[in-house]
């Protein structure tokens, strides 16, 4: 179907430029007949004149010297000499002849004229054209020369049928050209702009369609080029609008559900507080009672453990949903990284794994020194119990200059990195990192709320946290704070 809406396509174009071609050619070939024709009598009349006066001046000369049966003689035996092709007369007006050629002319109703081209159907009733040169004596006729109409026949159907011959063969030549220029300039952009039209109808923006030459379809795939981009444009923006929408939908979501955990956090705390600390402290005097015997006072120190860490659980609900009012001092992201790995160390060599700062380029800033210190303590905990035995944990700090995620303009960081050899992240868990209580650990040995602390203490100081991790390849935490102090907030 579309093959043939472009082939109906080309035959009207065709069909049209023949028609006009046609006319054309008709035209021109219908006045260069009529120029040829004209020429064609005009010489045939010259050669009459020539004929018909250099035989009246013979006739006139045989009439004035041997008379007027010689005269006619001469006009028979010239008649004979040209046969068919011309007719060769001696007339003269019916009663108007002299005596001496009264009886040797021909006799006609119509009066010759001196050196006149007339015509006069011949007895077939075909047109002739007919030549009279007097006889330069009195009364003495003229000299009538004609020629019969079929020899011009004969030139007008060699013409036509040259002219037709012709016609036919520009015609075939000229269909054939615009069969094929219609294809290649018309039938083949219509198609590709056909297909680039319904490309854009299911999705499909991409690529440009680039036609050849600088023509009027040329400039429409150019313009449907610009408009698929501006399509794209606005999908864009609308893609980056719906995500930001559906960012800030899930930001006041987490917002309320952080607000119930607070809600709930200081409840519970203030609820289990007291009663923990009695189950504490009750099973604390069993074991340092000498009294109780060593089943007993192994089950008051589990009663203590466990008592502990439903403490220290409740603290971290705490920390975690109440608002933190930042302290602001002037400090040094390097020197923060080397107290860590100083705390750290006794961890470190309990798991042999190796804990070291690399990098350590000044980096001052203004920020809660106590905040940033729980944040760089918790991500380098994590990555040593990432890493197997003999692994190692490096901390790099430095200067650095980049955009935020969101963002194109440059700014002023401090960065730290803390880069282990462990299991590594799969993509799935990636995903829900910063999920509160979402932990990978078995349970009773996290409650998934340390990364989401990191990530809230870098957003009070207007930092933020990036995540680099292949399974099998390690992972490096990225904390990236701004350098100016009044930044943060």
């Amino acid at each position: 179907m579309r093959q043939g809406v472009d082939v109906r396509l080309i035959l009207r174009f065709a069909m049209t430029f023949l028609v006009l071609v046609v006319c054309l050619i008709s035209l021109h070939e219908y006045r260069q007949f009529l120029d040829r024709r004209a020429d064609y009598e005009e010489s045939m009349m010259r050669t009459h004149r020539l004929v018909a006066g250099t035989l009246a001046d013979a006739v006139g000369a045989i009439i004035r010297s041997e008379g007027a049966s010689s005269a006619r003689r001469t006009v028979e035996q010239a008649q004979d000499r040209h046969g068919d092709d011309l007719r060769i007369r001696w007339v003269c007006r019916d009663g108007a002849a002299a005596p001496t050629t009264r009886h040797t002319c021909e006799e006609i109703t119509r009066e010759p004229h001196d050196d006149v081209v007339d015509e006069d159907p011949d007895q077939s009733g075909a047109r002739r054209l007919l030549t009279w040169v007097p006889v330069r004596v009195d009364d003495g006729g003229a000299i009538e020369v004609s020629e019969s109409p079929e020899h011009e026949r004969t030139w007008i159907d060699r013409h036509v049928r040259a002219a037709l011959s012709l016609a036919s063969t520009t015609v075939a030549a000229l269909t054939l050209a615009s069969l094929s220029l219609g294809w290649w300039l018309v039938a083949i952009p219509t198609r590709r702009l056909r297909a680039k039209a319904r490309a854009v109808g299911r999705g499909e923006l991409a690529p440009d369609l680039v036609l050849p030459g600088r023509d009027e379809l040329g400039e429409v795939a150019e313009e449907m080029n610009a408009m698929c981009r501006q399509i794209g444009s606005a999908q864009d923006t609308a893609a980056r609008e719906a995500t930001a929408r559906v960012a800030a939908v899930e930001r006041l979501q987490h917002a309320d559900r952080l607000a119930t955990i607070g809600r709930l956090a200081s409840g519970l705390a203030h609820e289990l507080g007291t009663p923990l600390h009695v189950i504490e402290a009750r099973a604390d005097l069993i074991v340092e009672d000498p009294d109780v015997d060593d089943a007993t006072r192994a089950s008051a120190k589990i009663i203590s453990s466990c008592t502990e860490n439903v403490a220290g659980l409740v603290r971290q609900l705490l920390t975690f949903a109440r608002p933190r009012s930042l302290d602001l001092t002037s400090t040094r992201l390097d020197q923060i990284a080397r107290s860590v790995v100083e705390l750290l160390e006794p961890l470190a060599a309990q798991r042999r794994v190796t804990l070291q700062v690399g990098t350590s380029s000044s980096a001052p800033l203004s920020a809660d020194a106590v905040l940033l210190q729980q944040a760089v303590l918790n991500l380098t905990v994590n990555a040593l119990r990432a890493c197997k035995e003999g692994g190692q944990v490096t901390l790099h700090v430095e200067p650095a200059r980049r955009a935020r995620p969101d963002s194109s303009v440059l700014e002023s960081w401090a960065h730290l990195a803390v880069v282990d050899d462990g299991v590594g992240i799969t993509p799935e868990v990636r995903a829900d990192l910063f999920v509160p209580f979402f932990t990978t650990r078995p349970s009773g040995e996290g409650t998934g709320l340390g990364l989401p602390i990191v990530a809230g203490i870098l957003d009070d100081h207007r930092g933020f946290l990036e995540v680099e991790s292949e399974p099998g390849q390690g992972s490096t935490f990225h904390i990236w704070l701004p350098t100016t102090a009044a930044e943060a907030t």
